[in-house]
């Protein structure tokens, strides 16, 4: 089974993402897939997009593996209103946006859970979905699509940027780790054409300040992310 190279097809997503047409303006999109107006006229940017392409990619470099959308989670968990309400191990079955599956013999097994998102939501939205992938036997990925990144976007001193809150939910959850496996976390601009990305494994966030020190009472955007850091940087044209 090759690989699946998830860095490559986010690679691939933002390329397409950044040639999409919009409704709102007429200009023709490079391929068939466009972002809709919402009433009232403002452009339609959301995670369905971001999914779309993501599927369309996958399909085409593995023809090998199977795969499911709005997949039953096989953990329990309850949600509640709020973020101190998630919790694991009581309730019904959620939800995976994306569920990629290998296949062995006569069998096809889970073997990767992806969640996608868009824009700066909030910590209960993200909270729900590392809960999830955490809980999860596989190895996890998170995909968050941003239309664009300043500083405050991604961490800040208010504890408000994506970075902030996931760090936030990688320390609620921790003790909810299943199994030997990772977690990938890829984060996209699509006006700056860039993402940053890295892996979570048990032992590394195990002290999530390292994996967020970015964070750190300071604000900090996309381009201003030192490799350093544990983060990697990709920019497409």
């Amino acid at each position: 089974m090759k690989e699946i190279d998830i860095v490559n097809i986010c690679e691939s997503v933002l390329s397409s993402l950044a040639t999409m047409g919009y409704e709102s303006n007429k200009v023709e999109s490079v391929g068939q897939l466009i972002f809709p107006v919402k009433n009232g006229g403002q452009d339609r940017i959301s995670e369905q997009e971001l999914r779309q392409l993501f599927i369309e990619e996958f399909k085409d470099k593995h023809e090998d593996l199977c795969y499911s959308i709005e997949t039953p989670t096989i953990g329990k968990f309850k949600f509640g209103e709020k973020f101190e309400d998630i919790s694991s191990g009581k309730g019904r079955s959620a939800s995976l946006d994306m569920c990629i599956y290998k296949r062995d013999k006569n069998t096809i097994i889970r073997d990767l859970n992806i969640e996608f998102k868009f824009n700066n939501v909030s910590l209960y939205k993200i909270g729900k979905d590392i809960l999830k992938l955490m809980k999860e036997e596989q190895n996890g990925v998170f995909i968050l699509l941003l239309n664009n990144t300043d500083r405050g976007t991604l961490c800040n001193i208010g504890h408000t940027g994506v970075l902030d809150k996931l760090s936030q939910s990688f320390n609620r959850f921790k003790d909810n780790w299943q199994g030997n496996k990772s977690i990938q976390l890829v984060i996209i601009s699509l006006q700056e054409k860039v993402f940053i990305h890295r892996t979570i494994t048990d032992t590394l966030f195990e002290n999530e300040k390292t994996v967020f020190s970015i964070c750190e009472n300071s604000y900090v955007n996309m381009s201003e992310i030192n490799e350093d850091s544990g983060w990697e940087i990709v920019r497409v044209k």
